[in-house]
């Protein structure tokens, strides 16, 4: 169900989680988060899981790699 949108993106509620597999993270300036996955893509929905159950992003900047 949408909650909110703007000129380029629309919010949803987390309800279904997708598991999502990449090859690196890198630093990157590009990004407000600081970070860009390389090569990401879906492995699977995750409908065993709660949206309280993801990773933070501050998980996945722990695993970045300065370029």
């Amino acid at each position: 169900m949408q909650i909110a949108s703007d000129a380029y993106t629309v919010y949803v509620e987390p309800k279904l989680l997708a598991e999502i597999v990449f090859n690196d993270v890198q630093i990157s300036p590009r990004y407000p988060s600081g970070v860009a996955l390389r090569f990401a893509r879906v492995k699977r929905y995750r409908p065993d899981k709660t949206p309280e159950q993801t990773d933070t992003l501050q998980a996945v900047q722990t695993l970045a790699v300065p370029v």
